[in-house]
């Protein structure tokens, strides 16, 4: 019943029956030519008025987008009327008979456009026809064969892949959870799994060596354009007695041999990038640089230490702010008053005063902070313009603040403002970097508290002793996790780490931060008994499946890499999700619904 190309080529004179919408169809008088689509494949077929007068006439109310059953011969076209563009554009069906299975509404939008599309919020609440689309079509296809390729690699390299619950408990993984009222336990929930984080850690105790999963993940975020709010799929691993290296060898490995297939861009280096995250901080203002251009910020305390720029010099001995410099080499002529007065705004909207520059040009070189250094203006000018190796031509930017964070945030902005603005990214190019040595623990920044980075779990640096440390010189945000991510073009598509499987170390963990042994034993647990039963070292990562895709197809909106999205507010106006359910249902979960 399918347009199946080669079958279809190699049926010339034979008889077959087919199904399909109508892409297009074309009178031409005692012809009725019909483009019939089946996925993306299209077929001619022909009806002919002498050869049956009522199946004509039958013909001639079918419109676009209607779905047919055609029964007839496959015959070779005629030689002018090939068409070379289509898989089967050597051949046409004959028809002999056709039944009319569905007669369409007028669709609330055009299916076959591919410019000026309807806007998204129609798109997504008739998404079933927004799929009849070409384009959504093709990239759901390519993701399926990814996925498959994904899985036969996974296979060859020894993983087994293992279906964990989604009916979990709460854990700790950086979100809300989503919560789901037992019916047979009053008043206790059910959580939605974040990750199968400690299932496939659990696995490992149970002897498995190397897991994998194409698995579900449940995340209660705010939506993005890179981040699809409630559901989404990654590419869950785990490898007993591995540690950071290996992981990295192996990921890499799959980038190459599965992923480069999958794309037309280059990978620019044989292996990673690898940046510590201070140095990726302090450098891009961000965890994950996009690192197909430079612009990297340097550190500018030294020219500034006891210089009469008070501003500046007040900040540098103290190691939390930050003083820093980014040198635009030949763009004095490139960067308008406007352009400068945009950077400025960048900086205000980030928290920053100001941003302070000097301009290099062939005649003179101007800067507003110079009149800061009173009597030592020309000499500070020979020793900044040497430091930073500054040459006629070129363009400095200063930004400062006690809060690195709002020195890291307007870094970040400014870098790819300026990124756009000298057109520098090279959108053929994939930049994978690594970024590791994350701090263990860091201040919530809504409670002040001391709290897990990333997965507690997770092993750090230095073992007990570095920890004992860190309490004894209250510097537990030096802690250093053994935690990794892998960035791409900007963004964060794996997060990965080794594991602490020794249970005294783990409630030590969990104790730095205030959670009492009971706390921890009431909701973990099932993984501190697990490991008292004994457990071999081990470390993974999860690859984030849609957003990856969505880059290697130059898509920058992650519902169109998802066959059935919620929009941008986290709703799905298809079936109308979030909704209202029944008292009575409410009444089997326990719950009372207060107005």
């Amino acid at each position: 019943m399918h347009i199946i190309p080669d079958k279809l080529n190699q049926s010339i004179n034979e008889k077959v029956k087919l199904g399909g919408f109508v892409h297009t169809v074309r009178d031409h008088g005692s012809l009725i030519f019909i483009d019939l689509r089946s996925e993306l494949n299209l077929l001619q077929c022909v009806i002919s008025s002498e050869k049956d007068d009522k199946l004509f006439a039958v013909a001639q109310t079918i419109k676009p987008e209607c779905v047919l059953e055609l029964f007839g011969k496959i015959q070779l076209r005629s030689q002018e009327t090939v068409n070379n563009s289509l898989s089967t554009g050597m051949i046409e069906l004959s028809v002999e008979n056709l039944t009319i299975v569905s007669q369409p509404k007028t669709l609330p939008f055009d299916v076959q456009a591919t410019d000026s599309l309807a806007n998204e919020e129609i798109r997504l609440k008739y998404r079933y026809l927004d799929l009849r689309r070409e384009k959504l079509k093709k990239l759901l296809i390519k993701k399926h064969k990814l996925v498959l390729a994904l899985r036969n690699w996974f296979d060859t390299e020894g993983f087994v892949e293992v279906q964990t619950p989604i009916l979990a408990n709460s854990s700790p993984e950086g979100a809300r959870d989503y919560l789901i009222p037992s019916r047979l336990h009053p008043g206790m929930f059910y959580a939605l799994p974040q990750a199968p984080q400690q299932f496939k850690q659990l696995l490992m105790v149970g002897g498995f060596n190397k897991y994998f999963q194409i698995a579900p993940c449940f995340r209660d975020e705010d939506p993005r354009s890179d981040r699809h709010p409630g559901d989404f799929y990654q590419i869950d691993a785990e490898i007993a007695w591995a540690d950071e290296e290996q992981a990295f060898e192996i990921c890499e490995k799959m980038v190459r041999e599965v992923v480069a297939n999958f794309t037309s861009k280059s990978i620019s280096s044989k292996k990673f990038r690898r940046l510590s995250y201070l140095e990726a901080m302090n450098k891009y203002g961000s965890d994950k640089p996009d690192m197909r251009y430079d612009l990297a910020w340097q550190d500018a305390k030294q020219v500034f230490t006891n210089s009469s720029f008070k501003a500046f010099a007040d900040l540098c001995s103290d190691n939390d702010s930050r003083v820093q410099a980014l040198v635009l080499k030949n763009k004095v002529d490139k960067l308008s008053r406007s352009d400068l007065d945009r950077i400025q705004s960048i900086g205000r909207q980030n928290g920053l005063p100001g941003i302070a520059y000097i301009q290099y040009y062939e005649q003179e070189v101007k800067s507003p902070i110079f009149k800061f250094f009173e009597s030592a203006a020309e000499s500070k000018k020979v020793e900044i313009q040497k430091y930073f190796e500054a040459q006629p031509g070129d363009v400095i930017l200063f930004i400062a603040n006690k809060d690195k964070k709002v020195v890291w945030k307007a870094q970040d902005q400014i870098r790819q403002f300026l990124a756009k603005h000298f057109d520098l990214i090279d959108h053929g190019n994939l930049e994978f970097v690594w970024v590791n040595d994350f701090p263990f623990y860091e201040k919530d920044e809504k409670t002040g508290e001391l709290d897990f980075t990333h997965n507690p779990f997770g092993a750090w640096q230095g073992g007990q002793d570095s920890l004992k440390s860190a309490l004894k010189n209250n510097s537990l945000s030096d802690l250093k996790a053994i935690q990794y991510d892998l960035t791409l073009n900007g963004f964060e598509i794996l997060s990965g780490g080794v594991r602490n499987q020794d249970p005294e170390a783990l409630l030590a963990a969990f104790a730095a931060v205030g959670y009492s042994e009971s706390e921890v034993r009431a909701k973990f647990g099932h993984m501190l008994q697990a490991y008292e039963y004994g457990s071999p070292k081990h470390a993974g990562f999860a690859w984030g499946l849609d957003r990856l895709f969505m880059i290697l197809e130059d898509e920058y909106n992650i519902r169109e890499v998802i066959a059935f999205p919620k929009n941008g507010s986290g709703m799905d106006t298809m079936v109308n999700s979030p909704s209202e359910v029944s008292q009575r249902q409410l009444k089997e979960l326990h719950i009372n619904k207060k107005a």
